[in-house]
């Protein structure tokens, strides 16, 4: 069984693949709401594929396909010209790295929103042990715990590699 990479909850079923903050995630069906539906990169959407074995164009209830500038948002992505491929929901790999103080501000903001380390990693479903760890910078956090830490959290523990070098 395949565990969500935001809350950490055993995932019944085919995972979700959504898009937060520029990152793809397999999510349970309980955190697909807050991000937006991605395709991850050499995998067709089970719902793109037709029984006959080829895709099918998906119509939504607003009568437009998936592809189409939703003005609901209020923000419109630009159309494509005639001919050229629909861009993709792949992103290029932005140089980042993990913070230098990431001990700090994860205790920062864990106290921030009042919550004690066991409390906390209830939330994320991690041992309060790996909590203690993080904070006292005994232990570097691995890209998928940071960014479990960054949502819950509502703080930014990866930089890019540039700030980086500038806080040394």
């Amino acid at each position: 069984m395949q565990n969500c990479e935001l809350c950490g909850s055993g995932i019944r079923g085919e995972p979700q693949a959504v898009n937060i903050d520029g990152g793809i995630f397999r999510v349970c069906n309980s955190c697909a709401h807050l991000g937006t539906p991605a395709r991850l990169p050499g995998r067709p959407n089970r719902s793109q594929f037709s029984r006959s074995g080829g895709f099918q164009q998906r119509v939504g209830a607003s009568g437009r396909t998936p592809s189409a500038p939703s003005t609901t948002t209020g923000t419109s992505r630009p159309s494509a010209r005639p001919g050229s491929n629909p861009p993709s929901a792949t992103f290029e790999e932005q140089q980042v790295e993990l913070t230098t103080d990431y001990a700090k501000v994860i205790k920062e903001a864990r106290e921030m929103h009042g919550l004690s380390q066991e409390e906390l990693g209830m939330k994320i479903n991690e041992k309060p042990s790996v909590i203690h760890h993080l904070e006292n910078g005994s232990m570097k956090p691995s890209d998928v715990l940071a960014r479990k830490l960054e949502h819950f959290l509502k703080i930014q523990l990866f930089v890019p590699t540039e700030e980086i070098e500038g806080q040394s």
